[in-house]
């Protein structure tokens, strides 16, 4: 519908066009004046989340357990950078079972857990605990496991998998290699 310009309608729109511009210049500034909260800045985070990684280095090396005549073996790299690379491999004299490439890393400003099991797609576990000898990563979003947890023991680290309900444990009670084995 084509409206025609009339001098009243003219005025409307021109006032209009003013309330608006004065918003337009007045809301910048109205917000200008606000005291937010502010973020700490990035460094700090990045910190952080370096001495948390830092806090990690008890998982470097190679842990082994050896079940019915087939041994895994779990091999964590040194933390390089803001990464802890790491290898999972079960095998026994003449077969190789199951492999995975894992590794511990910072993605969009968290820590968290990748796993690719047998070389397939990447699964993410976000950490959700941190402390002096125990690390756990979740992802409620997947099959199973959905909670990863790490813990340094005496004898030498246990890798617990299940459902974040606690329900379908699965524990692998590692010891530090020795060059012997």
């Amino acid at each position: 519908m084509n409206r025609v310009l009339t001098p009243n309608r003219v005025a409307k729109l021109t006032a209009r066009f003013a309330t608006i511009w004065v918003l337009v210049i007045s809301i910048p500034t109205a917000f200008s004046q606000l005291t937010l909260p502010t973020a700490p800045p990035a460094e700090v985070k990045a910190d952080q989340i370096q001495d948390e990684l830092k806090s990690l280095e008890w998982i470097s090396g190679t842990w082994e357990l050896e079940d019915d005549g087939r041994i895994t073996e779990e091999h964590w790299r040194p933390l390089q950078g803001t990464t802890i690379l790491g290898l999972s491999h079960t095998y026994d004299a003449t077969k190789t079972y199951f492999f995975e490439q894992l590794r511990i890393s910072v993605v969009k400003g968290q820590i968290v857990y990748v796993a690719l099991p047998g070389g397939s797609g990447a699964t993410t576990f976000v950490k959700t605990r941190l402390d002096e000898n125990i690390v756990e990563f979740e992802n409620g979003q997947h099959d199973y496991p959905q909670r990863i947890r790490y813990e340094k023991t005496a004898n030498g680290v246990t890798a617990t998998i299940s459902l974040l309900d606690g329900s379908r444990v699965t524990k692998y009670e590692y010891h530090k290699k020795t060059e012997s084995h």
